[in-house]
């Protein structure tokens, strides 16, 4: 038989704050954490993004001395890590280390950091780079920094933090990573490997470097207006706004969850993705709902990312599937990259457990007559699917269900 797989934990951070609780009510109000850019950011097209303000993620953690070796993704990823093993009571009642798993999906980290560019600035001559001076400049650079660098010290940091001596899963691919990660997370479920996963996804290029790649390819908003620059499924819409942030679930058996006395949030029933060739969107979507015997989905929470030709893509794809109603939160927190899959599932725990849709804010003339949320909806809710869309439409998929 097999296992079933339930949230009973979530952590957030973005845009709109640190924590499922006010990142929830901040949604339900329709606000935006999306702010102006600063100059370095605007002079690579990105005049408004969704950045995570006031935030120090050294003080999530267990061991100090791990401070040491944060970058800011690492720094997401812990606090939305601590939240979510807070929310699931796993200090209170843990899951014994072997059957504890974590499966953590990131986005790529600049190398360029700020000690290996001033180094390099002390090196510079009129004829160029002297390797000379930049080699006793670099001599005296952090020892360990190189972990800030590596993708997978981010899930290692949380295997120790949690005593998590189960399998270890780090994975890089693109905007899809963070529901790749859970639908791993689900597999270990399902093979009987682990009792509960770590999960989620995080991403952090709200720099120069990064915001000119993600430019090349999703197009950047030209609006300086944080409430009009990021408008899903609009006629006016004109592009994407960057953001961060970090989203992290803990994805538990059944039975385990029952021992532990835990209330789920909802049951994870399946995990789909699907290439350009296959279908895109459509295709993850058609997989994630075949185990639902043909049912609709109540809710989408689309990828949504205020793109002309993405957001047409995506909404001849929901035609197919006839929701009851869709959101979006890339005006609220901004194109979160590699965490915006795992981003829209704590969304879509939220919605079942809440019995509310929050809004797409920014919409105001929608460009086809699906039935977009536009306000708050408020009723019950059996299910509710969720996507994640790479650039060239490769697509992830995630079905939740009421307990």
């Amino acid at each position: 038989m097999r296992r079933r797989a339930f949230v009973t934990g979530l952590g957030v951070v973005s845009a709109l704050g640190v924590g499922v609780d006010v990142f929830w009510r901040r949604l339900q109000r329709g606000e935006t954490g999306l702010t102006v850019a600063g100059p370095p950011l605007a002079a690579q097209g990105a005049r408004v993004v969704g950045a995570v303000r006031e935030f120090n993620g050294a003080e999530y953690l267990r061991n100090e001395r791990h401070a040491r070796i944060l970058n800011r993704s690492f720094e997401l990823l812990v606090a939305a890590a601590a939240l979510a093993a807070a929310d699931a009571s796993l200090s209170s009642s843990p899951i014994t280390p072997q059957r504890l798993g974590v499966s953590i999906g990131i986005g790529p980290i600049d190398q360029f950091t700020d000690d290996l560019l001033a180094a390099a600035g002390k090196a510079q001559t009129p004829s160029g780079l002297d390797l000379r001076r930049f080699a006793d400049a670099a001599a005296n650079m952090y020892p360990l920094r190189r972990l800030r660098l590596l993708p997978n010290i981010g899930a290692a940091l949380l295997s120790i933090e949690h005593n998590a001596m189960g399998p270890g899963l780090t994975l890089v691919s693109g905007h899809a990573t963070g529901l790749q990660a859970v639908s791993e997370g689900l597999a270990m479920i399902r093979d009987g490997r682990v009792d509960a996963v770590l999960c989620g996804g995080v991403d952090a290029r709200l720099t120069p470097t990064g915001l000119r790649i993600f430019g090349e390819l999703c197009p950047l908003s030209p609006s300086a207006d944080p409430d009009r620059a990021c408008r899903p499924f609009d006629r006016d819409r004109n592009g994407v706004v960057a953001g961060e942030g970090a989203a992290v679930l803990v994805l538990e058996a059944e039975e385990s969850a029952r021992a532990r006395a835990v209330e789920p949030y909802a049951e994870l029933l399946h995990c789909a993705s699907a290439g350009p060739t296959e279908g895109g969107c459509a295709e993850s979507m058609r997989r994630a709902m075949h185990v639902a015997a043909a049912r609709p989905s109540d809710v989408v929470v689309a990828h949504g990312e205020g793109g002309i030709q993405s957001d047409r893509l995506e909404g001849a794809a929901l035609d197919l599937i006839s929701p009851r109603c869709i959101t979006s939160l890339q005006p609220a927190i901004g194109h979160t990259m590699n965490a915006c899959g795992a981003m829209n599932l704590a969304a879509g725990c939220l919605i079942l457990a809440d019995d509310c849709v929050p809004p797409i804010r920014s919409l105001e003339s929608a460009e086809t007559t699906l039935p977009f949320a536009q306000h708050d909806v408020r009723a019950s809710f059996h299910s509710v699917l969720v996507n994640a869309i790479e650039p060239d439409n490769v697509a992830s998929s995630a079905l939740l269900v009421r307990v």
